[in-house]
């Protein structure tokens, strides 16, 4: 069983040389900012901190955080029970500088400035509001607006257009 942390830190140079790993909990409750996301009672975190070397010799570790949170239905206002599982790779570097000289790309691992005294917590708290649905909805919920979408033939919104264009020949 992982144990419940208040708040930690860890040396990731050393977690990626040594390829160690750390895990634990939190409890989303105590995350402030994904808290004020989130409907009681919010659930708890789940993280798993695995360190390496990646293939160009970085100091690097994936992270994967999994539970179960308590979301609004954007459609119900409804409670909604939403599971967390994600995985995300970083590569550390040593200062604000070298982060700010790197090329923006939108596949790879991410970089994350590193500390002897990383934060975990944040790590965790932000991976997991990145993670959450923009409007999160029951599934049954869902399906309902679709099926009034359809009934009321708003499924297709440039349908009409479609329809007016095929009757005019100066529209290319």
């Amino acid at each position: 069983m992982k144990r419940t942390i208040e708040r930690s830190t860890v040396d990731v140079f050393e977690l990626a040389r040594q390829g160690r790993a750390v895990e634990g909990e939190f409890e989303a409750a105590a995350l402030e900012r994904l808290s004020s996301l989130l409907t009681p009672p919010a659930g708890r975190i789940g993280f798993h901190l695995q360190g390496r070397i990646d293939e160009w010799g970085r100091n690097a570790a994936t992270l994967r955080i999994e539970g179960r949170l308590g979301l609004q239905c954007d459609l119900c206002g409804a409670r909604l029970e939403w599971t967390l599982d994600e995985s995300s790779g970083f590569f550390f570097v040593d200062d604000e500088a070298h982060l700010g000289a790197l090329p923006i790309t939108a596949e790879g691992d991410e970089p994350l400035v590193a500390s002897p005294r990383f934060d975990l917590q944040d790590l965790v708290e932000e991976q997991a509001i990145l993670a959450l649905p923009i409007s999160p909805r029951h599934p049954a919920c869902e399906q309902r607006t679709r099926g009034a979408e359809q009934q009321h033939g708003t499924s297709r919104p440039f349908a009409a257009l479609r329809s007016l264009k095929r009757g005019r020949t100066d529209i290319q």
